[in-house]
């Protein structure tokens, strides 16, 4: 495992770990507007919830229940995106309350993101990418096949060997262009030394206008982006966890370096400002104090920071976002609370990072395993 992962990893466990002394007496935050959660309902089916406080109604189930993860809400909350339990297509009117199911049916559904503008959304499957429209129209983009093969090796032995080909979630950098992780190789070289998960060796990037694709000449993970501004990992080697950069969508080649330290996570990029809101511990394992930090979206450099004590870890029950939980913001402009799900308990928290309350909000759920969105109220959170 190379140092710069091992760094991150263990910054990451820091995070979720907090004191063994007494959580800090915090006022819980409150939801503002309304949080639309998929998970699994008692019996263990899957389900999407709109939530608010104190109440959540199923938006999708029993018949029209998704096939999980792949289920998105659209950033204008107007519009879910998944794949029903047949394998096809849907696109669920959220006020209304009704759907178009495409023609287009997949297979392996691995997951669904809608393009920053609400215009379509982007399916990664077995059968590669391709993208729906509001209308139900699929397109697809980028082909691949995919899971686990064998074919002739090479030479006149004409012996059998194991290969795997797949991709990562398709992410949206614009309206136009979608990025995407793909892993071919040989089975178990393609499985990066030190560790048990598949690592992309080319990153895609696909134009759905033009219906193009091209190859990049290094990995890039896409982790998140925000009105043209995008956050990422790039390595010329799979198996290294490359730097994190600010990038500008519309050339990924303009990047600026963001000095994260061993103990950092990116939690999101915050509404109206776009600034990157990095969190860490002290590291003082008897203490809750957390360090906010905010980073500006194009020069990468530090705008302020702030320690104070946030009720995660330890004797608050309630633990942090891990690298690659979705964090969502609260829409309001300038605002500081997020909304996750638990990766372990799989529950349902909300954290304001400018106060550093915490809660568990319960619904009708067995396990709530992705917030899809965090959609605009009257009293939303800052």
């Amino acid at each position: 495992m190379s140092r710069r992962r091992t760094a991150v990893l263990l910054g990451a466990l820091a995070l979720f770990t907090a004191a063994c002394s007494s959580a800090p007496d915090i006022a819980p935050p409150t939801i503002g507007g309304s949080l639309v959660v998929a998970g699994k309902d008692k019996a263990g089916q899957p389900a999407v919830w709109r939530v608010t406080e104190g109440a959540a109604t199923p938006l999708l189930s029993g018949n029209t229940a998704p096939k999980l993860p792949a289920v998105a809400l659209s950033p204008d909350g107007r519009t879910l995106g998944y794949i029903n339990g047949s394998g096809r297509i849907v696109v669920h009117d959220v006020a209304a309350g009704t759907e178009i199911v495409a023609q287009a049916s997949v297979t392996g559904p691995l997951c669904a993101a809608w393009a920053p503008d609400s215009a379509r959304f982007a399916i990664t499957a077995d059968q590669g990418v391709s993208t729906t429209d509001r209308k139900g129209v699929v397109t697809g983009l980028i082909t691949r096949s995919s899971g686990f093969y064998h074919e002739t090796g090479p030479g006149s032995s004409g012996d059998s060997r194991e290969v795997v080909s797949g991709m990562t979630c398709a992410r949206w950098t614009d309206p136009d262009t979608v990025l995407v992780g793909r892993y071919n190789g040989e089975l178990p070289s393609a499985m990066p030394t030190g560790g048990g998960a598949l690592a992309p060796n080319a990153t895609v990037v696909g134009h759905v206008a033009a219906g193009t694709v091209q190859d990049l000449p290094q990995k890039e993970d896409l982790l998140r982006t925000c009105q043209g501004h995008v956050l990422l990992h790039r390595a010329p080697d799979p198996a290294v966890v490359g730097p994190t950069l600010l990038a500008d969508a519309s050339d990924l080649s303009r990047t600026a370096e963001v000095p994260m330290g061993a103990g950092d996570l990116a939690w999101f990029f915050q509404p109206g400002t776009c600034a990157l809101v990095v969190v860490s511990h002290t590291g003082d394992e008897d203490s809750y104090d957390y360090t906010v930090k905010l980073f500006d979206p194009v020069t990468g450099q530090q705008r302020s920071s702030r320690t104070l004590p946030i009720a995660l870890g330890g004797d608050s029950g309630i633990n942090g976002p891990f690298l690659s939980t979705s964090v969502v913001p609260s829409p309001a402009p300038g605002a500081l609370a997020a909304a996750f799900t638990d990766d372990n308990t799989h529950q349902l928290i909300v954290a304001d990072l400018a106060t550093g309350g915490t809660r568990r909000v319960d619904g009708p759920w067995s396990e709530a395993t992705q917030v899809l969105g965090w959609i605009p109220g009257a009293s939303t959170a800052k």
